[in-house]
């Protein structure tokens, strides 16, 4: 267990800034040339999973172990490595958000789409091997250059009056969603809040349970004042006439915040596409450590988490992921789905002090996994023309469910969370 030391304050911050990200922001730009504010929908239900998280907050710090080693200590190993594998699915999501990211700042840089693609790949995975430790002040300092610039464009653009009445515009720009999908990406994000071990690190650091708990709540207070500048910037522009035909809508974002950041002198367009991308390459490289930390946990044998093939293997899952062609935010609730739809059963199970029996709960989870992958083919090939999401949500959620009410006789009743140091 890491050392206790954070203050809720403290935990909000770290929270906040494991949120805002490439995919965050470009997605949400993204989102906003169809939906208008409503584009905000991918901060917005981090919020809310912010807000969940701190219901459970205290129980999680009481647990004091990421989510695998949770089920490590109910399960056994077997299904402890299950979990991080898992984990390593919903990453590469995130991966692939940064993918599209880095590779929509080089489009507008000059680079063709595959050069562009096959380029980011090359820099994250060099990125992935830098120690980090400084180079991680570099990449948080580039974004939050993005989110200074962001805020100054409101301002000189005009959005200002539009962000201080978003929720309302926002409320009434939701009906651009179809209902299903709308469920699938609040479900698909704010459940992946409270399950995922990125978002858990900074509850567990907390110096006491309260800490946790009020440091989650104000990171949700924090994530819905900034979900929704990156859709205000959008819809300003859009209703300017000012945006045109745009040859990739992953490129809305930072294709405005080159234009802003040039008006302030010759040669600050390139400056600003230049910090974006870097900044894509510093979340991709810390999410490909973190995915083959996970792999290596997951393997029976012992191998260093900075052993290249580790690093190459979680690569390419992302580039797969990427390569489906969907919009950031699509790409990361496409898996984030598999994810909660094959661990959530077992989970809610523990946090109500229910621990399955080691048959019971592999069965449970595999269910759910094989019900979801199998739409998430489908929808990849096409066979479903509309909310795939959702349907890969209901399906392994609704199987893994079956399949754990179906074996109910394995059930023990225990304590609701191990106490630290137990």
């Amino acid at each position: 267990m890491s050392e206790r030391n954070l203050s809720g304050l403290q935990v909000a911050a770290l929270l906040v800034s494991a949120s805002y990200g490439i995919g965050f922001l470009f997605g949400s730009g993204e989102l906003a040339l169809q939906h208008g504010m409503a584009g905000s929908i991918y901060g917005v239900a981090t919020a809310v999973g912010m807000f969940a998280l701190a219901l459970v907050g205290r129980r999680l710090w009481a647990a004091g172990v990421p989510v695998w080693e949770w089920f490590g200590r109910a399960y056994g190993s077997r299904l402890q490595r299950a979990v991080a594998l898992l984990s390593v699915v919903w990453m590469a999501g995130v991966l692939a958000a940064q993918i599209h990211g880095g590779a929509a700042v080089a489009g507008l840089l000059g680079l063709s789409q595959g050069s562009a693609f096959v380029v980011i790949l090359l820099l994250i995975f060099l990125a992935s091997r830098l120690d980090l430790r400084f180079a991680s002040m570099v990449f948080a300092m580039c974004l939050l250059s993005s989110a200074v610039v962001l805020v100054y464009a409101l301002v000189v653009t005009g959005g200002w009056s539009l962000y201080l009445r978003a929720l309302p515009a926002f409320s009434h720009d939701l009906a651009t969603f179809s209902g299903p999908r709308l469920l699938a990406v609040t479900l698909a994000v704010g459940l992946l809040v409270c399950t995922g071990a990125d978002y858990h690190q900074f509850v567990l650091a907390a110096r006491r349970p309260s800490g946790a708990a009020a440091g989650c709540f104000l990171a949700g207070i924090a994530l819905i004042a900034i979900g929704f500048l990156p859709s205000a910037l959008v819809v300003t522009m859009q209703q300017a006439g000012a945006l045109g035909d745009l040859p990739d809508s992953k490129q809305v974002i930072p294709l405005l915040l080159a234009r802003v950041a040039g008006a302030l002198g010759p040669g600050t367009d390139k400056v600003m596409l230049v910090a974006l991308s870097t900044a894509a390459l510093g979340s991709g490289a810390a999410i490909l450590r973190a995915m083959a930390s996970a792999l290596a946990s997951a393997v029976p044998a012992t191998v260093p988490d900075r052993h290249p093939a580790l690093a190459l293997c979680a690569l390419g899952l992302g580039a797969a992921v990427a390569s489906r062609g969907q919009g950031i935010i699509d790409t990361m609730v496409s898996v984030n789905v598999v994810y909660i739809a094959s661990i959530a059963i077992c989970l809610v199970a523990l946090m109500r002090g229910m621990v399955l029996s080691p048959r019971r709960a592999s069965m449970t989870m595999a269910a759910g996994f094989v019900a979801s992958v199998a739409v998430y083919i489908a929808g990849w090939a096409g066979w479903l023309a509309r909310d795939p999401d959702f349907i890969s949500l209901v399906a392994g959620l609704g199987t893994s469910a079956m399949v754990a009410a179906s074996l109910a006789f394995g059930a023990v009743r225990v304590p609701r969370a191990p106490r630290p140091g137990s």
